[in-house]
């Protein structure tokens, strides 16, 4: 279900002088109005960061370890549906482990890390807990976060540009109504770009949880906002 809100951030007064604002203004009378959009969705599709890590005496022991652990995720996953091209991987990283006693010795070599990046795109939120205890039943312990997005995202930014557009001329159009002015052309217009949608959400606790079915509707982001914020100089007549 989508909702959709607008609201002025901001009023300035109707004569300004071209020190008031950081944005370009004439030098005649004019209107500077902010207007914001926010359209708030329920998101389609989430991504897990996951690291794959294994520690052994030998760096060659390391990466084998997590290229075979790899490999049996993408499996796993397959069988619920989720293909290779829904899965990024990312190269091996190895580095030396220390040990770092505490009584001033020198570091002892203890083996050497391999660690893999892996991002998981789901379409299905539903799976979102299958997922989670599909990873977790592979030895994957470090499950970093789930963003959640829209598959129609880019949409959903442009309409957000646009009501913030509308939101900022309605505004004008009102003031000026009550001023008994006319509002003229449009003199500039200052972009403002927004953040992410959404927050991503650290899953520390919720990995523990999955493993226990503790994973639940509960988990998934009820909705992500697309909001957008423009300045606009009208001229007035």
């Amino acid at each position: 279900m989508r909702r959709f809100s607008m609201s002025t951030l901001s009023l300035l007064p109707l004569l300004l002088s071209s020190t008031a604002v950081a944005i370009a203004v004439p030098d005649q009378p004019h209107l500077v109005t902010q207007g914001q959009s926010e359209i708030r969705v329920a998101p389609d599709m989430a991504t897990l960061s996951v690291a794959v890590t294994a520690l052994k005496p030998e760096s060659r022991l390391a990466k084998e370890e997590v290229d075979t652990r790899v490999a049996a995720l993408f499996s796993r996953l397959a069988s619920l549906g989720i293909g290779k091209e829904d899965i990024d991987s990312g190269n091996v990283i190895i580095r030396p482990d220390y040990s770092y006693p505490k009584n001033g010795d020198a570091p002892r070599l203890v083996g050497y890390q391999a660690e893999r990046q892996i991002s998981v795109r789901l379409y299905d939120l539903e799976l979102l807990s299958q997922t989670l205890n599909k990873i977790l039943e592979q030895g994957i312990q470090n499950i970093q976060q789930v963003s959640y997005d829209r598959r129609d995202a880019d949409e959903l930014r442009r309409e957000a540009r646009l009501a913030a557009l509308t939101n900022a001329r309605e505004l004008a159009e009102e003031l000026v109504q009550g001023a008994g002015r006319k509002l003229g052309d449009v003199y500039a217009i200052e972009y403002h770009p927004q953040g992410p949608t959404a927050p991503p959400r650290h899953l520390g606790v919720m990995a523990k949880m999955a493993s226990n079915e503790a994973l639940d509707a509960s988990y998934v982001q009820n909705e992500i906002q697309f909001t957008d914020r423009v300045q606009v100089v009208f001229n007035l007549d």
